[in-house]
């Protein structure tokens, strides 16, 4: 999806009816500007995933902003289904940090993310990992509720705690080498490569599952046949199968520790750990690849970052290479944080919750008050204490079906960019789209179409073209051909592995799916403005990660 452009749109057709975007509850929020994310929120939100799983979330970042020493304001509201967000920054200090002020910021933070926050994750993940909760009263799961809803504030406070100091490591990294080299921020990246981090672990995790499946010739051969309509059935036949027990019992162990994840931001969105379609799916794409060899190439990719740093090293004086060394030691300190902190607290720690919620879901079936146990997330969270508590149980199965209706409505409209106060004009050149002015793209000298945007990771790669607008879609993607999406997220790491490049339509050198595509060697382009529709599925194009080009071939 593709939001509306422009000046903020306070109305937007529905099959005919008009839809409205600028219903205040309170005046104050009109002369803020609020930014529709379609990097993270593409879709439309249920009422419970925005009661329970986001907007505490989005609290705690606030709150860890103040913790942080940089006050200002992040607040979100769910408009139409979709998922708005304003922020306003603390107040500016006198001068920006010099270098060395920023160096010493970073100071301890490996330590403390390694020491402290990581700890407190943990024993919050085990809480939803091993609590009975279908064995509590009403009372008491009406109180878990609750306690999430406090429970996810802090998620959002240990977030930002955990991210804020790779981010701030990696800046310093990037304007460092900028001006002691002269070069990009691709290039700066390459310096701190093949460290590898959570969402590799999982990519390699799950490939040693298929070399189990490649060694047991009648599981290889039903898993060849999986895909997304089948994959339960699939699954049910090889559990029955006692030669395949070491699979299940391998496959088991990798969802309970890497399967707590889905695609995107949605608490109605089935784990793979419940739904393991995606992952059987992907293993049937890796045991196509026998050449394929994760562990050598995380080590090429090592390799590849030592001969980079030392060449950069060796060209620069005594003075600069000194400097550039302490700020390379305070990035490896914390380089894993971007992934790593999305395993635990953005997948681990936000799904497992839904271990108590569909508990809730169950007991209130079993009343008779919804018909199935995904209702649950069209009510509200006051809703569901409420009905949990005996206070108001009466006409929710019309209210869900409702919701489910409008949710389904909304879901056809295309977004604005803003509601509110128009942003203020930008101070940096537009994002990069497509070269030239008309839509379709600008002409190279051979006559190829070049849609261009940002370079995320080095190299050049052709093949056709896949188009996957979300990760249920993976089973589309075949070795060798790109990735076309409009965003990717950590669980999507492993179809890295499958690709021969990846096209994105947001995003720059330090998003997710730059970060995972360097630790894959998979050349990327991103902020690629409405790519999923200027490429067609199927068409061979040629991606230039390093140049940020995508070359229409055919």
């Amino acid at each position: 999806m593709t939001a509306i452009t422009g000046s903020a749109q306070v109305a937007s057709a529905e099959r005919g009816r008009e839809v409205r975007w600028d219903q205040w509850d309170d005046p104050a929020d009109a002369q803020c500007t609020w930014h529709f994310d379609l990097t993270h929120f593409p879709d439309v939100m249920t009422p419970l995933g925005y009661d329970l799983y986001m907007q505490p979330f989005m609290k705690g970042f606030e709150v860890g902003m103040i913790e942080h020493g940089e006050g200002g304001a992040f607040q979100s509201r769910r408009v139409n289904g979709y998922l708005f967000m304003y922020h306003r920054a603390g107040p500016k200090a006198p001068a920006p940090p010099s270098p060395d002020e920023r160096l010493a910021k970073l100071s301890g933070a490996g330590a403390r993310w390694r020491d402290e926050l990581l700890p407190e994750i943990q024993g919050l993940i085990d809480h939803y990992r091993v609590t009975d909760f279908d064995s509590l009263s009403d009372a008491a799961l009406a109180h878990e509720i609750e306690t999430l809803r406090e429970r996810r504030v802090r998620a959002g406070v240990l977030h930002t705690l955990a991210l804020r100091p790779w981010s701030q490591a990696m800046n310093l990294l990037v304007d460092t080498y900028k001006e002691l080299t002269g070069g990009d921020g691709v290039q700066a990246a390459r310096l701190v490569q093949g460290y590898g981090n959570k969402s590799v672990e999982a990519g390699h995790a799950l490939w040693r599952l298929s070399q189990l499946a490649a060694s047991l010739p009648e599981l290889r051969a039903r898993l060849a046949r999986v895909d997304s309509k089948n994959a339960r059935e699939v699954l049910r036949d090889i559990e029955t199968d006692g030669a395949a027990a070491s699979f299940v019992a391998a496959l088991r162990e990798f969802l309970d520790e890497f399967g707590w994840r889905s695609d995107l931001f949605e608490l109605a969105e089935p784990s793979w750990a419940e739904d393991p379609t995606i992952a059987l799916c992907q293993l049937r794409a890796y045991l196509q690849m026998e050449d394929y060899d994760p562990e050598g190439d995380l080590a090429r990719l090592a390799a590849e970052r030592e001969t980079l740093v030392q060449e950069t090293l060796a060209a620069l004086k005594p003075a600069p290479r000194a400097r550039l060394e302490r700020v390379l030691a305070a990035v490896r300190d914390v380089v894993t944080l971007q992934e790593d902190h999305n395993f635990y607290i953005d997948q681990r720690l936000a799904l497992l919750p839904r271990r108590l919620v569909v508990a809730a879901a169950r007991r209130m079936v079993g009343q008779g008050w919804l018909t199935g146990e995904g209702d649950v997330f069209y009510l509200h969270a006051a809703e569901l204490t409420a009905a949990l508590e005996r206070r108001d149980t009466d006409g929710l199965a019309a209210l869900v079906q409702r919701r489910k209706d409008e949710m389904a409505r909304w879901a056809a409209v295309t977004p604005p960019e803003f509601i509110g106060a128009p942003p203020e004009p930008a101070k940096t050149a537009p994002a990069a789209g497509v070269t030239g002015e008309s839509s379709a793209g600008a002409m190279d000298g051979d006559g190829a179409v070049v849609l261009t945007g940002n370079g995320g990771s080095a190299g050049v790669a052709r093949g056709p073209a896949r188009i996957l607008h979300t990760l249920s879609e993976a089973d589309k993607l075949h070795p060798g051909d790109v990735l076309v999406a409009r965003t990717t997220m950590p669980p999507w790491t492993p179809l890295f592995a499958v690709a021969s490049a990846m096209v994105v339509e947001v995003g720059g050198v330090l998003s997710h799916p730059a970060v995972t595509a360097r630790e894959y060697g998979l050349p990327a382009v991103l902020d690629v403005r409405d790519a999923t529709n200027k490429i067609r599925d199927g068409q061979i194009v040629e991606v230039d990660g390093t140049r940020g080009r995508v070359r229409l071939l055919s």
